[in-house]
């Protein structure tokens, strides 16, 4: 790890300490959160950098799909192909799509055969509770792709009355929706679908998203049943055609967690998904066939969590996981990983430690050890320091290992990508539900993968041959003060890598300035809007800015809405030539 990194740690922790002996007890935040920590804890107790959006957060805002959701989480910068999350690139911190791994109830998303499907997300916007973000290295408690970040999707388990939504909109436009949580029930305790269809912006853009999700119980057992099926126009997506894509995405995950001494957890979980995904470049060219690829994914671990001694506390837990792919572009292989770890929460006066590590053991590609250190100390009353360091890394996809085409070779010998991320930082919890937070983090990588070629004559190959050093600063403030509720986040990133001879697809593809912001608003007569605003400057391209915004009004249970997308109807593109659909209306009701 560069000397600088342990420099930002150590430095920031003398500080703090010293702040630390004459601070009064603080009140930070109570509020229980799951991707920061091996075990749940406290907002307040967390030692990672870590932000929260809520269902309410985004009940509140012009949010038309799960996708735009994740726009309201600071550092992450959603790039979609399609609208409406037809397919969606997810980075955090200037790391790569793949370098983000996606959860949903703590399980992965992320698909060995490409990362471009980690926004296939089986979960609609009424299934959401909220969602966290671990900014930083996450692989000593999540394992692999968790360089740049982990986004978590918690679903929702309160009991709710029936609701549905429907909506209409520009470019044939049509969203349904429906959710129903009983409370008397002593199986089912979830239940929610959803369509949303468009005729397409531009030709080949068209779209057909359908999802379902069954939640049920069965004692101490929990059991989530969900699937996703995406038919959509991708023309532009990977060449100049007018190429169609779709994909299914089929989640089952297990939980039991009881007892097993008065204070003493044991939590067993076990899971199956499986990707399907029919790619056709060309549909103009008679005779070609279209790649077709099929993973799954089955696995199961089991984790204890208890107090040693007052002041120090213990989580540990071993995973066992296989993958699977049949595809007639990429072949048919197997992988299997095992994999453990524990993480330490131990109580210095003020000070929590949460020194922990992670052992993956792959059948392809060896061991990786994954160690950490996280802390956080209270410096004020309603003020918390925080600092962490820890190592991460990711494993080549099926695709950047077997992919070969007239214009693409990958390479079989690919070696997984591994770095270092510290970061330093301070949390305000203002009361209510205010949260103000200031970060700067460092990234050193090594072996990162990309497609390179020397010049546009050559096919793009594969390889391990770039170091990124990557450093930046996070600034995010979220919370509600009567009829306002405000969110805003600014980050700026710096990516350097070793000068390369030829040209780069993925690693110098960023944006140093990400810049954020929503407010909602109470207006009289029970009126209510909501803004949302993102501003982008990848490197080499022009800059953009959207804004979004809702105007809703509640007549008893029914709520009415209009929405526009990108008001000003800018032209942008959030993947490089991807053109992106301009201003686009909708309107429609909700009933609860």
């Amino acid at each position: 790890m560069n000397v600088a990194a342990a420099v930002l740690v150590v430095v920031s922790a003398a500080a703090a300490t010293g702040a630390a002996a004459q601070s009064p007890l603080p009140t930070v935040s109570e509020r229980v959160v799951v991707t920061g920590t091996a075990a749940p804890a406290t907002e307040g107790a967390v030692g990672r950098t870590l932000a929260v959006v809520t269902a309410d957060d985004l009940a509140r805002l012009p949010v038309a799909s799960v996708t735009d959701a994740l726009r309201l989480l600071p550092g992450v910068w959603v790039r979609q192909r399609g609208p409406y999350g037809s397919q969606t690139d997810i980075s955090v911190r200037g790391a790569s799509f793949g370098q983000t791994l996606v959860l949903v109830d703590g399980v992965r998303i992320n698909d060995p055969q490409t990362g471009h499907h980690s926004g296939d997300l089986p979960v609609a916007l009424e299934d959401i509770a909220r969602i966290e973000l671990l900014a930083g290295a996450g692989s000593s408690l999540h394992g692999a792709d968790a360089v740049g970040g982990v986004i978590n999707i918690i679903t929702r388990r309160d009991p709710s009355a029936p609701s549905a939504r429907l909506a209409g909109g520009d470019y044939g436009l049509v969203q349904t929706g429906a959710a129903w949580r009983p409370a008397t029930l002593d199986v089912l305790t979830g239940l929610s679908a959803s369509v949303d269809r468009s005729s397409g912006f531009a030709p080949a853009r068209d779209f057909l998203h359908q999802q379902v999700r069954m939640d049920l119980r069965f004692g101490a057992t929990t059991v989530a049943v969900s699937h996703l099926d995406k038919d959509f126009g991708a023309a532009g997506f990977y060449g100049p055609a007018p190429s169609r894509e779709s994909t299914i995405q089929t989640l089952v995950s297990a939980r039991d967690q009881r007892r097993v001494r008065p204070e003493w957890t044991l939590t067993s979980d076990a899971w199956y998904r499986t990707h399907g995904d029919e790619f056709l470049y060309d549909p103009r060219v008679l005779g070609t066939q279209p790649n077709r690829h099929r993973t799954h994914v089955a696995g199961g671990g089991v984790r204890l969590g208890g107090p040693l001694t007052k002041s120090l506390r213990l989580t540990t837990g071993l995973e066992a996981t296989a993958d699977w792919l049949r595809s007639s572009a990429l072949g048919d292989r197997n992988e299997g990983r095992l994999s453990g770890f524990a993480e330490l929460e131990a109580r210095l006066g003020r000070l929590l430690l949460y020194p922990s590590a992670r052992v993956d053991t792959y059948s392809t590609f060896g061991t990786a050890v994954s160690p950490s250190l996280a802390m956080a100390l209270p410096v004020q009353p309603r003020v918390k320091w925080r600092a962490s360091i820890g190592r991460a890394f990711r494993v080549p996809t099926f695709t950047e290992r077997f992919y070969t085409d007239p214009n693409h070779r990958a390479n079989t010998a690919l070696e997984p990508e591994h770095g270092w991320t510290a970061d330093t930082g301070v949390d305000t919890y203002l009361g209510g539900t205010w949260v103000g937070t200031l970060t700067g983090f460092v990234r050193r990588e090594r072996d990162v993968i990309d497609w390179v070629r020397p010049d546009a004559t050559v096919r793009w190959r594969t390889e391990n041959i770039r170091d990124v050093r990557s450093h930046g600063v996070e600034a995010f403030v979220r919370g509600q003060h009567g009829p306002v509720a405000l969110g805003a986040q600014y980050t700026w990133t710096s990516v350097e890598t070793d000068r390369l001879v030829g040209l780069s697809k993925y690693v110098d593809d960023y944006a140093p300035h990400g810049v954020g912001g929503d407010l909602a608003l109470q207006l009289p007569w029970s009126f209510s809007t909501g803004l949302r605003l993102e501003h982008r400057r990848p490197v080499g391209r022009s800059s953009w800015t959207t804004v979004d915004a809702r105007l809703a009004r509640p007549i008893r249970r029914v709520t009415a809405f209009v929405e526009v997308a990108n008001l000003g109807d800018e032209h942008y593109e959030e993947i490089r030539g991807v053109e992106m659909p301009g201003r686009w209306g909708r309107a429609g009701i909700s009933v609860r």
